[in-house]
């Protein structure tokens, strides 16, 4: 009786698995930071242009001075902040949602690091005010957007919170605690890179700060402070909260003064 054989197995076509989305590189990530500033140069450039044609045209139809110029802000900052957050997701793509050392870290946190976020943050303008106080002496020290929201209409003020508080944060932690922070971080290790990257943070605020560098450090304290979150929870959104707490209470001036 013959011997029954095994019937050969078919070799099924084996799928090439997706190469590893490949992260930008350090000049990359710079560029974004400078085209982010850049864009709200033009941005405001653009609106600014059009709220004086408006104005020459339509006097009596358009609200006052800082009143107007709060709209160019609130549309200058929602633009340059939408398309330079849209190309860097974009850009990173699966990485965007990986929470490690090279990725921009948009994953889910533990809650008890958003509890250490909201707690830094209302910490943070305290201790940075005092350091900014040592620093400056005397000397007053105030953010451009302070100045114009200072004079503005309260309607106008209230209008412009989520800009400040949600908009710019959200933008700032993708770039340098998301994009920067994870070109460093694999180059330099953790510490380095908590330190450079708010340094950087700090520097690059100067020109909104007058060119004074005595309110630097008050800038790197909350770098250092998010870039610390995003490191040990693994997340963006806990040094987004942070940065978002610190600017609250840096708005509170534009209501009580």
């Amino acid at each position: 009786m013959p011997h029954d054989t095994a019937p050969a197995a078919v070799a099924l076509p084996v799928e090439p698995s997706p190469l590893p989305a490949r992260a930008p590189g350090l000049l990359e990530t710079i560029a974004c930071i400078i085209a982010y500033f850049v864009l709200q140069l033009g941005f405001g450039a653009l609106f600014g242009l059009i709220s004086q044609f408006i104005t020459q045209h339509y006097p009596d139809q358009v609200p006052a001075y800082p009143d107007r110029l709060i709209v160019v802000v609130i549309l200058t900052l929602l633009c340059a902040a939408g398309v330079t957050t849209a190309l860097l997701v974009r850009r990173w793509g699966p990485r965007s949602l990986d929470g490690g050392a090279l990725g921009l870290g948009f994953t889910p946190p533990q809650g008890k690091y958003i509890a250490i976020a909201t707690g830094l943050g209302l910490a943070a303008p305290i201790v940075g005010g005092l350091l900014t106080q040592f620093l400056a002496g005397n000397h007053e020290v105030s953010q451009s957007v302070s100045e114009i929201a200072g004079k503005a209409h309260i309607g106008m003020r209230f209008a412009l919170l989520p800009a400040v508080v949600l908009v710019g944060p959200l933008v700032e932690e993708t770039l340098f605690r998301g994009a920067l922070l994870a070109v460093l971080r694999h180059r330099l290790g953790d510490g380095w890179t908590i330190g450079i990257s708010a340094t950087i943070f700090g520097l690059v605020h100067l020109p909104d700060l007058a060119w004074l560098w005595y309110a630097v450090p008050n800038l790197a304290l909350i770098g250092l402070i998010c870039a610390w979150l995003r490191v040990r929870s693994g997340s963006i959104w806990p040094a987004f909260v942070a940065h978002a707490v610190n600017n609250s209470l840096a708005t509170l001036g534009w209501f009580t003064g």
